[in-house]
Parts: structure tokens; C-alpha cells; sequence
């Protein structure tokens, strides 16, 4: 308990101070009103999101605030900035509609020599589902001669990379989320784990070879070894191999690669098909069939306008994302894991983006959004329509909207309307 009122103590400090002996302050409101159709009353949400940012001296201070109908959700703070030759970064989270502390993460790093060096600490309550829990890590990294070294020591805390995630904190009632990079895993900040990462082997055909070795404080977790642009002879194909050892099990995945040239807007999302496994004299053996073409994606932009097609072409295995969540094809497994939304009945997306100047010093975008349905009767199977637009009525003030209309009854889905002002 002490120890989180001093982090917080700390980090408001920082805050006030900034706040108080500031060099510049700027912010921004926005706020919408949305409205769907189904239900008795189709007033649905009013959403409020107040930024401020503060600079004092070589650090920026931001505070983020978030209002819905269900009150007070979120409140921010940050700080980032140089103290010396440190690079400094502290986040806190705060739940005001239960007064609960939620969340505080430090990051400290140096570069010296060539080598870097990076602390991060966290630590989050009992009112997240994971909590109570606190830790720390330690990332060193370098190179010598070709080859990349990174170390992470784990006391407690993992670190975002390409193997773990960070920490995602959800808001069960609305389903607002926040991300921060460093995750606190246990209560306590003895030895809990190391990460060593080795890249930049070349051999032959290979382009880079990478082998990564991850141990705890119970010992052994896993080793991956990872070989990128193996050249199979052909000037179209290339292939991509992750080899993953673990105590009882060993995976391997194969990711094939279209060399289309790099004016080619056109992307193609391949998997590898293997056979039964077979016993050999040598093991069980699983042999590899084709490629398989699960998806196409086509995009393209020129002065400001982008036009994007996605055609999801296994439906049972891979959907489209909402626009919260990029508009990409994702696998669907993958995407329940890490909480993100999907259509799983639209199989094609045609959306045209559109950003210029505005009338009056601002910038607008707007964004048309057709999606098709697998199993719908419709004529070239239209399933539905989100459009969406920001436009500015001056430089520091814009009006947004949105719109949604699907094929299941007549009339609007979905209608937002709200504005932005900032200064």
C-alpha cells in the first residue's frame, strides 16, 4: 500500500507541476450522442472525451478524461519527457465512478555506448480482474557485429514485444478498454522470468535467422527459432518458418509470401496445407499438400483518396474487423483472444477514405464502409453500410457523424452525431 501511494504521489506530483508552471497548454473535447433503431428507447450512449496537454521545461503532461451515460469511466494521467540523459514515461488510471485506483506504470531508459537499457515498472489493483499485482523488468539490448542481442529479466512484469502482449484493461460495462506495455503478472517482485533474443544470422538462401530462449523461475517454457526470406528458387515465392519448442510439444508454422513487386497494391493471405501425419522410420511425418488462398486485399491512395477491397474467401476460420479495429482480415480465433470485434457474416468489404482541406482552415475525412454478406439473397449480396465523417466548421472546431444501415429492416441502424473543439 505504501509503495503505490509514493508511485502515485509521484506521478501526480509531476502532473501538478506541470499543470501549475506549464509553457504551453492545448486540449481537445469531443463528444457524441448515438442512437439505434430495435430497441424502445433508441437513445443508446453519449460519450465525452476531455485531452489536455501541458508542457513544462523538456516534459509533456497529458490528462484524458471519459464520460458515458453510465458517468465518470476513466481518468488519465501521463508524463513524458528527458530528465538528463533518461528518457522518462509515467501513465496512471484512475476508475472515479467506483474511486478505485486502477492502474501506474514507470519507464525509465538510457542509451549508452551503443547499448540500450530500459526499467519498467506497474502495478494494478484488486478492482482489475488480474489484480492485485505488481513488477518490474529490465531490457537491455545491443548488437555485435551483425547480430542483435536483447535481454528482458523479469521480476513480476512482462514487457510488449512480439511475443507477449502488454496489459489490457477493460470497463465491463461499456467495454472501453486502455493498453499499456508493461504487464504486472504477480503480487511480489522476486525473479519470475527471462527472455534472450538473438537475430541477424544469414546462411545461404536465408535472409535472417533468429532463435529466442524463454525461462522462468520453474524452469524450461520455450525456445522459438525463426527464418525469414528462405529463397525456394522461385523469383514470385518466398517462405517464412517459426520453429517452437516447448516441454511436451513442438509447433511449426510456414508462411508463404508473394513477391509481386513493390508497386503491386494487390495482398494476398496464403496458409500452408498439410496431409495426415505419417510414421516413418525416422518419426511421425506430417507432409505438406499446397498453399491455400484464404483471403485477397486490394488497396490503393492518390491525392488524399484511398479505396480498399478485402474478400475473405474461408469465412469459417477468418472474418473482417469493425473500423475500430482497423478493418483488416483477422483470424477469428486470434481476434477472440485478444478481445477485438469482427463480423463473422460479411465476407467482402469495399470502403473508400477521403481526407482534404476544409472550407475553413481544418482538414476533413470521411469514410464509406459496404460491406457484403455470405448469406444474404440480396442483389450482389449487400449486407450493410457504414459511413462516417469529421468536418470542420473552423480550424479548432469539427462536427462529426455516423451512419450505419444493414439489409435486416428499413430505415437507419445506427445514427452518431457530436463535434470537437480544441485549442
Amino acid at each position: 500500500m505504501i509503495k503505490r501511494i509514493l508511485i502515485v504521489a509521484m506521478m501526480m506530483t509531476l502532473v501538478g507541476l506541470t499543470l501549475l508552471a506549464g509553457n504551453s497548454f492545448s486540449g481537445s473535447w469531443s463528444s457524441e450522442i448515438t442512437f439505434e433503431k430495435g430497441d424502445i428507447n433508441p437513445f443508446k450512449s453519449l460519450d465525452s472525451v476531455l485531452d489536455l496537454n501541458y508542457s513544462f521545461g523538456s516534459f509533456l503532461g497529458a490528462s484524458t478524461s471519459e464520460f458515458m451515460l453510465f458517468g465518470f469511466i476513466w481518468q488519465e494521467f501521463g508524463v513524458t519527457g528527458a530528465l538528463g540523459a533518461f528518457n522518462i514515461r509515467g501513465d496512471v488510471l484512475f476508475g472515479p465512478s467506483t474511486a478505485d485506483f486502477i492502474y501506474a506504470q514507470g519507464i525509465a531508459s538510457l542509451s549508452i555506448a551503443g547499448i540500450d537499457f530500459g526499467f519498467y515498472f506497474a502495478q494494478v489493483s484488486d478492482a482489475v480482474l488480474q489484480g492485485p499485482a505488481d513488477g518490474f523488468a529490465i531490457r537491455v539490448a545491443g548488437s555485435s557485429g551483425a547480430l542483435d542481442i536483447t535481454s528482458i529479466t523479469e521480476f513480476g512484469a512482462r514487457i510488449k514485444d512480439d511475443d507477449f502482449d502488454g496489459i489490457t484493461i477493460y470497463h465491463a460495462a461499456t467495454g472501453l478498454y486502455k493498453r499499456y506495455i508493461t504487464n504486472p503478472i504477480v503480487l511480489g517482485q522476486g525473479f519470475t522470468g527471462e527472455k534472450l533474443a538473438v537475430s541477424g544470422w544469414h546462411f545461404g538462401c536465408v535472409a535472417d535467422i533468429a532463435t529466442t530462449l524463454y525461462v522462468t523461475c520453474g524452469g524450461f517454457e520455450w525456445v522459438k527459432f525463426e527464418v525469414e526470406g528462405i529463397d525456394p528458387g522461385l523469383s514470385w515465392l518466398r517462405f517464412d518458418v517459426e520453429l517452437t519448442f516447448k516441454l511436451q510439444t513442438k509447433s511449426v508454422v510456414l508462411t508463404p509470401t508473394l513477391v509481386l513487386g513493390e508497386r503491386f497494391c494487390i495482398d494476398t493471405y496464403l496458409e500452408v496445407l498439410t496431409g495426415a501425419p505419417e510414421n516413418t522410420l525416422y518419426g511421425a511425418f506430417t507432409s505438406i499438400t499446397g498453399i491455400g488462398l484464404y483471403a485477397l486485399g486490394f488497396s490503393y491512395t492518390w491525392d488524399g483518396v484511398t479505396i480498399k477491397e478485402l474478400t475473405v474467401l474461408d469465412t469459417g476460420h477468418y472474418a473482417i474487423t469493425t473500423p475500430e479495429y482497423g478493418s483488416v482480415i483477422e483470424e477469428i480465433t486470434e481476434a477472440l483472444e485478444d478481445g477485438h470485434e469482427f463480423y463473422p457474416d460479411y465476407w467482402e468489404l469495399f470502403s473508400i477514405k477521403v481526407i482534404g482541406d476544409g472550407c475553413c482552415g481544418g482538414s476533413y475525412t470521411f469514410l464509406a464502409n459496404t460491406y457484403f454478406d455470405k448469406n444474404t439473397t440480396n442483389l450482389f449480396g449487400w449486407g450493410m453500410t457504414h459511413i462516417e465523417g469529421k468536418f470542420p466548421i473552423s480550424s479548432k472546431l469539427f462536427l462529426t457523424v455516423e451512419i450505419e444501415v444493414d439489409d435486416d429492416t428499413p430505415g437507419l441502424d445506427h445514427f452518431g452525431f457530436g463535434f470537437e473543439v480544441g485549442w
